[in-house]
């Protein structure tokens, strides 16, 4: 039957391709009908170039393959890249749309396809630049695969994070600006990396309490001793990461949010920018968040449901917290107080707020003496913990009491204490001289401001001179004590059960403490209290403003009345008398206390004739600051690091990881203000050494020793410079102190005459 008549249909890719295919179809793999320009390169409004085979001559047909083994070669091929990551042989053969009818077993393929491509990429790439790779020769049956004939670059690494990390983790190099109009760079100049600021954050509880163990208990031993060595494992929260994934841990203790405050003010050790200023309002921000959080789960623990449902029985509900505690050792109601007082401490070292400071402590004071934790006798399994949460509790409102300048409310010194003291256990006296030493402190705080009343109101004087001489007698043996003493273990050791580095802390912060309680005493008769710092520390007075009365020559001729004493020429009553001599006998009792508890062995005081002036010059008084200034530096250096890794560390500075150029910062720093004595000191003598002496080597030869003195001043400098630098790395308001001391080493001692 024959078919009814119709348009004359040809089979698809019936007509047989074309001898020379343009680039573009052939980089396309898409069919090219020769023209000029061909259908494809017209359609799409390209170029359409061409350039003669370079095949030429009769095929040489390859080895037929059924369907089942080209695939089989397809994929081992992609499998199974070169040694330099590029992917050889072809990739998968695309199906025939219209493959018509079963061809059968025996369809035989021509593997013989054209792959000479042409990626079409926007990179403005010399390729007769890069280096090429020496080819043996080629023989004809290779000649003819697929790109034998193309050059053969270097392989190049197809690892993205090589990759990207070669292209974006370092900056571009700098480019000159006198040649950068007349050479165009071989690759675009890249911005610098931006940065991020991170803050260091905790997963658990008990990885809180590993990094209060590390970074906090050799400075603020309020926790019973540690189980094990802690190990740090801090993670870091980026700034951008905030709000994109779920909150980081949020202790529902107060005490490890008051921990985690203090934490996040030290820097993560893979921050390279920890100094930026976008890092440290970060790491200020998210701890002022987690001490505001501390804040509200005190007030929280100390709220009874009751009282805002049904009052009527609020006072019949128990208000004991419901929840696990922060340490196994440390009972649930003592949580809040150990938080309060870190809280002072962070008031002080980071926001400079002393009222706060002031609050923070006395309710923490408050709290621990309701809970008679003062007189505490009792024997059980948190014995220890009650009598270090009292005493440091003593210790932080007794500090705070220095660093404001204000007397206590209570008597803290003269107390009737009957708690003993916390042991440490291989030095059992450790916290006793601790104690002993803040003790001393306090008092030349208070005697330091009766002295400053009575000269201002110009009272009788008697009372301040016997109390001096008193005073010195009680300071001279416990500091010529502290000389003696042998540290333990190293300055960066890491903590252990056996505290060794807890023991070395405190007789270090006790050698702080009693160095600055003798200069506190001695600092006016010495100096007559001049001013040296701009800004307002401690009880030191600033400098007026530049311009005022008070400003320029009130005290221009000071520096070279000294070795003359400073004081007795002003504040002498009646009749100028001999000065009593240093070394004479005391005839006051040195109070004492008990080891076993803080009672006072020896409460009464003899009387002594009250002198009419000064008992010391202020030759006497200046030599005895120099030499506490001193002391106090050595103290310092030997105060030990934070030792994160929980292994020996060689040196004498540790550091944020083994990774890290980050040294780590101490911690608690509420004794500041004995650096800033320390610097006062050094200060004043090197001022008055400087002009009293102005010459270069005198003709008595007593330049040398003149410069070994400036020698010895710059060098305790430069150690308390050191020391609030590494603290400011985590306090931002102990920067205040560090600048300022910083500026007046800059305009007393390295402008003035140097030896």
């Amino acid at each position: 039957m024959a078919l009814p008549a119709g348009p004359a249909s040809r089979k698809k890719f019936a007509t047989p391709p074309v001898k020379i295919a343009c680039l573009a179809c052939r980089a396309s793999r898409t069919r090219c009908n020769g023209g000029q320009p061909c259908t494809n390169c017209e359609t799409k409004s390209r170029e359409c170039v061409y350039r003669p085979s370079r095949r030429g001559g009769a095929r040489v047909r390859r080895k037929k393959t059924t369907v089942e083994s080209a695939s089989e070669h397809a994929s081992v091929n992609m499998d199974e890249p070169e040694a330099g990551g590029t992917v050889t042989g072809i990739g998968p053969v695309d199906p025939d749309p219209d493959p018509g009818p079963d061809p059968g077993p025996d369809l035989e393929l021509d593997l013989d396809l054209d792959l000479d491509l042409d990626l079409d990429l926007d990179l403005d790439l010399d390729l007769d630049a890069l280096p090429r790779v020496p080819q043996p020769p080629i023989s004809l049956d290779t000649y003819i695969d697929a790109g034998a004939g193309l050059a053969q670059l270097q392989d190049w690494p197809l690892d993205s994070d090589f990759i990207f990390d070669s292209l974006f983790q370092y900056a571009a190099p700098a480019v000159d600006a006198s040649s950068a109009a007349n050479t165009t760079p071989d690759f675009p100049v890249l911005p610098p990396v931006p940065v991020v600021p991170m803050v260091r954050t905790y997963d658990s509880n008990s990885t809180i309490l590993d990094a209060y163990y590390i970074f906090i208990h050799p400075y603020f031993p309020i926790i019973p001793p540690p189980a094990a060595i802690p190990v740090d494992q801090p993670m870091r929260q980026l700034q951008t990461h905030l709000g994109d994934f779920e909150d980081p841990f949020e202790s529902p203790s107060p005490i490890g949010l008051a921990i985690s405050a203090i934490l996040a003010l030290i820097p993560c050790p893979e921050d390279l920018n920890h100094l930026a200023q976008e890092s440290v309002v970060f790491r200020r921000k998210y701890s002022h968040f987690l001490a505001q959080a501390a804040v509200e789960a005190i007030e929280s623990e100390n709220e009874i449901l009751e009282s805002s449902i049904e009052p009527a029985k609020a006072l019949e509900a128990a208000d004991e917290p419901q929840r696990r505690p922060f340490h196994p050792g440390v009972p649930l109601e003592l949580e809040s107080i150990i938080a309060l007082n870190l809280l002072s401490v962070y008031e002080y070292a980071q926001r400079g707020n002393l009222k706060k400071m002031q609050a923070r402590a006395g309710q923490a004071m408050m709290s621990a003496m309701a809970m008679s934790l003062h007189v505490d006798s009792s024997q059980d399994g948190f014995s220890e913990a009650r009598r270090r949460v009292w005493w440091m509790t003593y210790v932080c409102s007794s500090q705070t009491a220095v660093v404001c300048n204000s007397k206590s409310t209570f008597d803290l010194v003269l107390h009737n204490f009957t708690t003993k003291f916390p042991t440490v256990q291989p030095d059992p006296e450790a916290f006793f001289l601790f104690i002993q030493a803040q003790d001393a402190l306090l008092t030349a705080s208070d005697f330091s401001l009766d002295l400053k009343e009575a000269v201002e109101t110009k009272a009788d004087m008697r009372p301040i001179y016997q109390r001096m001489r008193e005073m010195e007698c009680m300071l001279e043996p416990l500091e010529s004590a502290a000389d003696t003493w042998v540290l333990r273990s190293t300055t960066t050791s890491p903590v252990d059960p056996t505290e060794d580095v807890l023991s070395r802390s405190l007789r270090c912060l006790s050698r702080v403490k009693l160095a600055s309680a003798r200069t506190k005493v001695h600092r006016y008769c010495a100096f007559t209290d001049k001013p040296l710092f701009y800004g307002k520390h401690c009880d030191l007075k600033p400098l007026p403003p530049a311009g005022s009365e008070n400003g320029d020559g009130a005290q221009a001729d000071e520096p070279n009345r000294w070795p003359a004493c400073s004081c007795s020429s002003t504040l002498v009553l009646g009749a100028a008398q001999s000065t009593p001599d240093l070394l004479a006998p005391c005839d006051t009792v040195v109070p004492q206390l008990d080891p076993s508890n803080g009672t006072n062995t020896n409460s009464g005081v003899p009387a002594a004739p009250a002198p009419v002036t000064f008992p010391f010059s202020g030759h006497q008084s200046a030599r005895i600051c120099l030499k506490s200034s001193l002391g106090l530096t050595s103290a310092y250096e030997n105060l030990p690091y934070p030792n994160p890794t929980g292994l020996p560390w060689p040196g004498l500075v540790s550091y944020l990881s083994p990774t890290s150029a980050i040294p780590a910062p101490r911690t608690m720093p509420s004794f500041a203000c004995c650096a800033m004595q320390c610097a006062y000191s050094l200060l004043m003598v090197h001022q008055k050494t400087s002009a009293v002496y102005p010459g270069a080597l005198g003709a008595d030869g007593s330049g040398v020793l003149v410069g070994s003195l400036l020698v010895m001043l710059q060098g305790g400098l430069t150690s308390i410079l050191g020391t609030l630098e590494n603290y400011a790395m985590a306090f931002e308001a102990l920067g205040g102190m560090r600048d300022q001391i910083r500026i007046a080493i800059d305009t007393y001692v390295n402008a003035g005459p140097m030896m």
